[in-house]
Formats: C-alpha cells, structure tokens, sequence
C-alpha cells in the first residue's frame, strides 16, 4: 500500500529524520486523530530501512528494501498494531489463536500476543545489515499485560533497533511507556492549509465539512464506525436536538440501527453540548455553524442547570463509549435526558 504524507508534516518529517543517526530506544509521535500521524511515522519508518535515501534522509522509493517495504515482506520491521487500525492501512495483523471467523468486531486494543510475538524478530540480527524497526499503534491502546511485556524490549532493545510509537491520545499513553521514549508532537494544520488540501482533492463544501470534522481534514474521509454516522442518521439527530424541550425522541430512536457505534453517537452529542455552551456564552458555535438559529434559540430558553446537568451526562458517556454498552439504550436515554433537561 502507497505510503501517503501530507504537506503539514514537513516539520515533522524533517525532526525524525534528524535522528536517523543517532536513534533512541523509542520515539512516540503523539498528535490528534484525522492528521495522518501515523502515515508520517510509518514514511520515516521505511526511510530507516532503505538502502539509498535522498538527501533529505527520504526514502528512494526504488530500493530492493523500498520494495520489500511497500510489499510488507521486508524481515527487518514488525508491526504491533490493533487490528482496527491495521485492517483499513492493509497492514499485516494474526488474530490470536482463539479468534472466532464469524467474529463481527474488530480488536482494538493491542493484546499481549502481539507484544510477546516480538521475541523471535528482537532475539534475531538484522536480515538486511541496517536498523530494524517495531511500529507500535494505538499506544493508548495497549492492554496492561501487553504494556508490562513491551516495556521490558523497550528499555534494552537489541542493538540497532528502534520503536516507533503512535498515539492519538498522549494524556491516555501509560507514564512508564512515555518515560522511556523521545516525545514528538505533530503538527495540526491550519486552517488555510487544510482547506487548500482539500479543495486539491475534490471536496465539495471544504468548508463546512472541515468544521464538522473539528478542524481535522484526514477525519472529512474518516468512515470508521466509532467516528462515523450515516449522513442520514447524524441530521436527524441534530434535527431533534434542535428542537430543544420539544424534543421528540421518537423520530429518532426508531431509525437508529444495529450498527450504530456508540462512540459515534456519543461524539456528535458531545459536539452539540459543546456548541451550545459556547453559545449561552456569547461564542460562535464551532461544529455546527448551519444551526446556529437553533442552537441559539435553544441555549436561550433551556435553564442552565438543566442545560449543564445534559452536557455532564453526554461527558460520562464519552468516558464509556469503548464499553461493550448498547448503544441504541443509551441514544435514547440521552435523548430523552435532554428533552427531560431543557424543560
């Protein structure tokens, strides 16, 4: 699969490649999702590997060890990555051997299995006589027992062997695994570069969508279900918030599916309630500016202590999303909390 970067992480490109000669144990790039973060550790990663990078430490893209990269068979990188991120990348990924084929969820910690895998390759020299990379993502998603088993190749790797950690979320990256490892932050783009970017890749109403997307433009593409509502679902949903205290859930609830993720779900509300606190205090709404009229009329009439009650809840729930909950319960009992709320 062709490694894509984009043209915000220049800076951060040109800092990991300052390393190349001079590698600690363990570099973690932390940055927000829907920035391409991981694209960018993953490009350095085969710039490590190739056997005649550019001047500026890029990779040659034409290499015998490019090649093996692009084709995911070269022996001198491992992957120890959540099979939820893996799948979409087409990044090599073995289920545990206790992995069910009828199973409908992806795993997306990484799992114990994963980390102990890494014994065989780190206890090897290197195949090609260069670095060897492991690539680590989520790092926030690591499961204690795959963090303990991890930590210990991380404070003495083997010579020449570099982990390169990705993460979303630093505040929810464990202190012992920050703590052996180089930060690097990655750079969110501006406004004006994201926007540029996509008009350059044909997307209509740039805009707007790069405002829903939280200012994120790898997230306007984003159709992973724990981020992504059906176009269809998510305006309903707003149509009804929009209603305020004359709320009827009932629109709702019947034509929220199976499928619906709560952490979707939980994330849409989660914007609302941000929007219409900004609004009772006077601010522009960020996420939904088409309904500002809305969001106004409902910051104005709903009391604030019901108001602030709702927006605690929609957090709490924010806090669980990953939990095996029903969503469709929850939606509802959100829903209703709200008419309840602004009343």
């Amino acid at each position: 699969m062709e490694i894509k970067t984009y043209p915000w992480q220049a800076e951060l490109l040109a800092s990991l490649n300052e390393l190349k000669d001079r590698l600690p144990n363990g570099i973690l790039v932390y940055g927000p999702r829907g920035i391409g973060t991981f694209d960018a550790v993953h490009a350095f990663a085969k710039n490590l590997l190739c056997e005649s990078p550019d001047l500026d430490g890029s990779a040659c893209g034409h290499c015998h060890g490019c090649h093996m990269f692009d084709a995911h068979t070269h022996p001198d990188i491992r992957y120890v990555v959540s099979e939820a991120e893996s799948v979409p990348r087409e990044l090599p990924f073995t289920p545990p051997d206790n992995a069910t084929d009828d199973r409908k969820n992806l795993y997306r910690e990484i799992l114990i299995y994963q980390t102990r895998a890494l014994a065989d390759f780190l206890n090897l020299t290197s195949h090609e006589g260069g670095k060897r990379v492991v690539i680590v993502y989520p790092a926030d998603m690591i499961r204690a027992e795959a963090a303990a088993s991890l930590l210990k190749n991380l404070e003495e790797p083997p010579e020449e062997t570099v982990f390169l950690l990705v993460t979303d979320e630093i505040d929810r990256v464990l202190p012992t695994i920050r703590s052996r490892c180089r930060l690097i932050r990655a750079r969110v783009p501006t406004k004006q570069e994201s926007l540029a970017w996509l008009q350059s890749q044909g997307v209509a109403d740039a805009e707007r969508k790069l405002v829903e997307a939280g200012g994120m433009p790898l997230s306007v593409f984003d159709q992973d279900p724990r981020f992504y509502l059906a176009p269809d679902l998510r305006d309903k949903i707003l149509d009804v918030l929009g209603q305020g205290k004359n709320a009827n859930a009932s629109d709702v609830i019947d034509s929220v599916g199976r499928d619906v993720t709560l952490s979707a779900a939980a994330l849409l509300f989660s914007r609302w309630a941000w929007d219409l606190a900004s609004v009772r205090e006077g601010a522009e709404p960020r996420y939904y500016p088409e309904r500002a009229n809305a969001l106004q009329k409902v910051a104005a009439e709903a009391p604030a202590a019901g108001l602030y009650m709702w927006i605690n809840s929609v957090r709490d729930v924010r806090r669980v999303a990953s939990h095996p909950l029903n969503a469709k319960t929850v939606i509802e009992a959100l829903l209703l909390s709200y008419q309840r709320c602004l009343a």
